[in-house]
């Protein structure tokens, strides 16, 4: 079975968008096809991570799809993905709320390692929403924009490494999440170093999204505009 998935990378940029393709290709099958879109906006990064983000944009690019069979955002704070919902019927998901349903399955508690600390009350409100707050042991941040993880230097990988080693020293978790998309090689290699699974975003919501559309469950959320009745008719 065919399934298309769109990818709608907030901050996309050439490097992030080729690594996060690379990931979804990865795990979904040989007739199966990502839908990525390549318009370079970083310059919206710290805007699409303000409180009041504006979301017409991503609604947009979903309204206009008429060919993909569900939809991801790549977004660890899963912006606009309840919105979004509203005005399609096709699954979508966003990779934090992937990540955390994924790490549900495969263990009892989990710690979250995020790029930045400014996302923390964000992905804490999220993991309330989705009742696995209590499945959180711990989130801790390495300080390091996402953007810079896509060229991966020596020194963000020994803050990652030895911020993972004093996650499992202190909190003992049964999975962790790394809050950088498209990281799959590098989460793999981590894995086998500590002994642990970790959770790559991309990944967890392409496996999700695919199953789902197979599924075809014909989901029904869209709700047509309300007819506007102005005075009592005579």
């Amino acid at each position: 079975m065919s399934i298309e998935i769109c990818i709608i990378n907030p901050y996309a940029s050439a490097i992030s968008n080729q690594k996060i393709k690379y990931c979804a290709l990865k795990v979904i099958d040989k007739d199966s096809s990502i839908l990525i879109n390549n318009e370079n906006s970083d310059e919206d990064y710290f805007d699409l991570h303000s409180e009041t983000i504006n979301i017409s944009k991503l609604l947009k690019v979903v309204e206009k799809n008429n060919s993909s069979d569900a939809f991801i955002i790549i977004s660890f704070e899963d912006i606009g993905v309840d919105t979004i919902r509203k005005v399609t019927s096709k699954p979508i998901i966003g990779i934090g709320e992937a990540s955390f349903y994924t790490a549900n399955i495969i263990a009892n508690k989990f710690s979250v390692i995020t790029n930045l600390s400014h996302s923390h009350e964000a992905l804490k409100n999220n993991l309330i929403k989705y009742d696995m707050d209590h499945k959180c042991v711990s989130m801790k941040s390495i300080e390091v924009p996402v953007l810079d993880m896509d060229t991966m230097s020596k020194s963000n990988l020994n803050k990652l490494n030895n911020e993972i080693q004093r996650t499992i020293t202190e909190d003992d978790p049964e999975a962790i999440i790394i809050t950088s998309p498209g990281i799959l090689n590098l989460s793999k290699n981590l894995s086998n170093k500590f002994n642990i699974p970790i959770i790559e975003g991309v990944t967890a919501a392409t496996a999700l999204m695919e199953n789902f559309a197979k599924l075809d469950l014909q989901i029904k959320k869209f709700v047509s505009k309300p007819i506007r009745n102005f005075g009592i008719p005579i």
